[in-house]
């Protein structure tokens, strides 16, 4: 497989990425809200840069992802990658500014999950590794900074350490089997 090496250090990124984002959200939920901020909402002051860093090894972990799998998963597939790099892009290059924050992470998140559909019809990854992919991308849409909602951040990163971990160890790398 020509990528195979790219597939594999990119396996790495999305599992660090992944633990990072869960240590990120973890400690963000974790907190009470930040001093002056109306409603409640959390402060992710002196998280910034260990966020943009998850989303950098993550956003690694599906560029391999889609080099390995694009040709199976079609465009369904492609489409969520770019949606996702897009939505990945834009919240790292937004500087703070909550819209673009707010778009970036749904077009992020709609980008994972479509990818994860498209695994799971083309069997590039196991049916768990798809489903893990669906379930973290889709618990995002429930996340918010004001309650305990904010807790549902955290399965994303769970499942970039899956798919992290499926890419890592070769369990993704070999090409789906057709049987009849």
């Amino acid at each position: 497989m020509p990528y195979a090496n790219l597939v594999r250090w990119s396996g790495l990124a999305a599992l660090v990425g992944g633990a990072l984002w869960v240590i990120v959200f973890v400690l963000f939920a974790s907190r009470s809200s930040g001093t002056g901020l109306q409603p409640p909402y959390r402060s992710f002051e002196g998280l910034g840069i260990a966020v943009v860093l998850s989303l950098l090894l993550i956003v690694a972990g599906l560029v391999g992802f889609h080099a390995r799998s694009k040709e199976a998963y079609g465009g369904l597939g492609t489409t969520g990658f770019v949606l996702a790099l897009v939505g990945a892009a834009l919240s790292i290059v937004s500087v703070g500014s909550w819209p673009l924050i707010l778009i970036g992470s749904y077009a992020l998140m709609l980008g994972s999950l479509l990818v994860g559909v498209a695994a799971f019809g083309a069997k590039t990854l196991p049916r768990w590794g798809a489903v893990v992919l669906w379930v973290g991308s889709a618990a995002f849409f429930v996340f918010n900074t004001e309650t305990s909602a904010a807790w549902f951040a955290v399965p994303y990163g769970v499942s970039w350490m899956a798919v992290g971990y499926l890419l890592w160890y070769g369990t993704a790398s070999e090409q789906p089997s057709r049987v009849r």
